[in-house]
């Protein structure tokens, strides 16, 4: 996006871009309204910079038309995840009932480490997400989470819960960047082995549901136990805004202890 905005608007100095410049180039990029959305959040970052420099006054960014787009993902239910489950690798269920039980967030889940559990807690300091920014998590390791996190230790040797031989070897020197270890499946790699899952679960439609939506049955499924909305959120890493508030200004944010539901009637079995 950045390249694209460069190509179509980088040879103007900042102080002379108008809105009418922004409003024309994000129409003119692409014909889809979330794409627009997408570029107009990246050129409004770019020119938020020239304001912080002090190059502009305004951000004529922020008076061009905000683009509505409303994802039409499929929800997930728990025959859906049941049948999922069945067909995923056994690196993938590890991934799976985790992230139902404790809600964690797809790069949260890849990111557990063997090290993240100790003293009866499982510490976690969610990714700086809409929603999460500051949160850190201490979730009660109770018997059924213990019990899934006990399966994650196999024959390879791995740092972290969540880990796959990589198919093919790579030199170091031509790995992701944000992988640490040559065991770690990053987020994008998780998304696509679920996807892989569907096809044999029969899972098909226009919007089928994302590995996302885990996280969002797991809250579903602890309001429907009579959980209170305000501890799924914080199982699910929000906070207050006063919280974040108070803890931005020049303070550390606490950790929060949280705790699971029973959501799976034994180890790998939805419910």
């Amino acid at each position: 996006m950045i390249r694209r905005i460069e190509a179509g608007m980088g040879s103007r100095l900042a102080k002379d871009v108008t809105v009418k410049d922004c409003a024309e180039f994000i129409r003119a990029v692409t014909q889809s309204d979330r794409a627009r959305q997408q570029f107009r959040l990246v050129l409004d970052w770019i020119m938020v910079c020239a304001v912080h420099e002090g190059w502009i006054d305004t951000n004529p960014v922020l008076a061009t038309r905000r683009f509505q787009h409303e994802r039409k993902r499929e929800r997930l239910t728990k025959e859906v995840y049941a049948a999922i489950w069945d067909k995923a690798e056994p690196w993938l269920r590890i991934a799976m009932d985790p992230s139902l039980v404790t809600l964690l967030r797809r790069e949260d889940v890849v990111s557990l480490k063997f090290a993240d559990v100790r003293d009866g807690f499982l510490w976690v300091v969610p990714l700086n997400t809409e929603g999460s920014t500051l949160v850190k998590l201490r979730i009660r390791v109770d018997e059924q989470l213990a019990s899934l996190l006990a399966q994650a230790p196999d024959t390879v040797l791995s740092p972290f819960m969540v880990h796959r031989l990589p198919e093919r070897a790579r030199p170091s020197d031509k790995r992701a960047a944000a992988r640490q270890h040559h065991t770690q499946v990053m987020p994008e790699q998780l998304t696509r082995a679920f996807q892989d899952a569907r096809k044999p679960a029969g899972v098909a439609g226009a919007n089928p549901p994302s590995f996302h939506e885990i996280r969002s049955l797991g809250g579903a499924l602890l309001s429907e136990s009579g959980w209170p909305i305000d501890k799924v959120q914080e199982l699910m890493g929000h906070s207050s805004a006063a919280m974040k508030e108070h803890y931005l200004d020049g303070h550390e944010m606490p950790w929060q202890e949280v705790q699971t539901g029973s959501l799976l009637a034994r180890s790998g079995e939805a419910t």
